[in-house]
């Protein structure tokens, strides 16, 4: 190689991350073809210790082939070994391992390990899990997909370093500024590239990261001889061999037994192929249809009764949404299946969706959890799902109710005059949103919440003072004036407000 070619690998080295043609032809002062040209050169040369990979619209990353064969006790900081340690005891949990096993694994003490537990605790805590230390070995303690979420944090700091262009993940600064050094997550990514290029895939955020996780955690216990700790591993459906899923599981599989020169298990198998048609289906694949048939049904009644929840608790009528309703029942499909296959996806996205649409949110949590109770579904549904759930209404809240004026109707008991003036405001005022209807005798103040206006029949003025028009039942036009007025008035103010 010449010196600028030198200089370009060293460039790629001090980076650790993929660096465009534009910024290396600048750098050296050369034009975008030269460095193209250099660099198709320093690849012709197969250099024996590393190789560069391009990606389209990233660049160009250097990658060492001794990374491959990473000894685990290279790390410059003791943060790097402790987040290394976080992520395998993640990997084999609920299993456990030994003090000595871990300080002969890092090269170091056994009081620097104890130590490490002390940071490793911080870490975790915010995600509800435990690092336990008994007798007969230490392990972390939590439910599977808190263990998976955290893992899938680590993992997309890691991508995040390497270059990887799809990090949406809040990923705590405890752990983002920290390196990862851990070679299996570059043998894993590098695994699922080729899987998806093969079979001409490409999986989504949350599948990935489940898979990712999965794989990690198949590979960390086989290689080092974990002890699985006794439980109930289900078969959930037998494997079709006629469907399209099965050639990808299949070479998954053997690419997995061939690199690590390891046998995996019947029940590992077919997680990996559930985590695949899960994916498949959420792409509207269908592959079996019989079950598919059956699950249909189950799905579609789901889907009605939570929309009928939502908005019954709500106030606003989802249930007019036709849209919403085809979307959300091709979405809980694969919920479903999901979740009667014990597979939990990671949402990336969890905490901003529960802080931007918190209302919504809630009130989705709350209607599934009675349908559970109610026993229309009796899978627990993740907040992960649940967020998922919650985008569907907030696009068709945003689309339809977003910009109407929240009112209650407040009349006699009679129902028929009642329904008459809703349906008479519903035509001829499209931006209100007729949030509740109450009898006069059943009237509360916690039904004025969340309202703009109060339309009644009886009285003039509401309980606690909400703004109220007295209007006749059958709407007459100083009705509608009255109203008109009311509506033209707080759209200004809310101009006003917002500037």
């Amino acid at each position: 190689m010449n010196e600028r070619q030198y200089k370009i690998v060293e460039m790629l080295q001090k980076k650790r991350r993929y660096v465009t043609a534009s910024e290396l032809a600048e750098k050296l002062s050369v034009s975008k073809k030269t460095i193209y040209r250099d660099i198709q050169e320093i690849i012709e040369t197969n250099p024996a210790e590393y190789k560069i990979r391009k990606k389209e619209n990233f660049g160009y990353l250097l990658e060492f082939y001794e990374e491959s064969r990473w000894n685990e006790s290279q790390f410059d900081h003791p943060e790097e070994r402790r987040l290394n340690l976080l992520l395998f005891l993640l990997s084999i949990a609920p299993n456990k391992t030994s003090i000595q096993k871990i300080a002969d694994r890092y090269f170091v003490s056994q009081s620097s390990i104890i130590n490490d537990f002390k940071h490793i605790e911080k870490k975790i805590s915010p995600f509800s899990l435990h690092l336990s230390r008994k007798n007969d070995g230490t392990f972390i303690e939590g439910d599977q997909l808190a263990i998976y979420r955290l893992m899938s944090v680590i993992i997309e700091s890691y991508l995040t370093q390497t270059g990887d262009p799809f990090s949406q993940y809040d990923i705590p600064d405890s752990i983002k500024d920290i390196r990862v050094i851990n070679a299996k997550l570059s043998e894993i990514k590098e695994l699922l590239h080729h899987i998806q290029v093969e079979h001409d895939l490409l999986l989504d955020q949350p599948y990935y990261l489940t898979l990712f996780c999965s794989l990690l955690s198949i590979i960390e216990k086989h290689t080092n001889n974990i002890q699985h700790v006794p439980k109930e591993e289900k078969i959930y459906e037998e494997i079709n061999e006629n469907s399209a899923i099965y050639p990808m599981t299949k070479n998954l599989v053997e690419s997995l037994e061939l690199r690590y020169s390891i046998s995996l298990k019947k029940t590992e198998i077919y997680h990996l192929y559930y985590i695949l048609k899960a994916y498949k289906l959420n792409s509207r694949f269908l592959l079996n249809q019989d079950t598919e048939k059956i699950m249909n049904k189950q799905v579609k009644m789901l889907a009605a009764q939570l929309i009928q929840k939502v908005a019954k608790k709500s106030g606003y009528q989802f249930i007019e949404d036709k849209e919403l309703t085809e979307q959300l029942t091709l979405h809980l499909h694969s919920m479903v299946y999901r979740l009667n296959h014990q597979i939990y996806i990671i949402n990336p996205i969890i905490k901003s969706i529960k802080s931007n649409f918190a209302n919504i949110f809630n009130l989705v949590k709350y209607c599934t959890e009675e349908l559970n109770k109610e026993g229309i579904y009796d899978e627990f549904v993740t907040e992960e799902e649940i967020g998922y759930i919650t985008l569907y209404f907030q696009i068709s809240f945003d689309e339809r109710f977003a910009n109407k004026i929240p009112i209650l109707i407040e009349c006699t008991s009679g129902i028929g005059t009642s329904h008459l003036l809703s349906e008479k405001i519903k035509k001829n005022f499209p931006n209100i949103l007729i949030r509740k209807i109450i009898a006069q005798q059943r009237i509360k103040k916690s039904d004025y919440d969340e309202v703009e206006l109060v339309i009644s029949t009886v009285k003039k003025h509401s309980i606690i003072d909400k703004p109220t028009i007295l209007v006749s039942p059958i709407l007459n036009e100083e009705d509608k004036y009255k109203i008109n007025q009311f509506i033209k008035n707080y759209y200004q103010q809310q101009v006003i407000i917002s500037e």
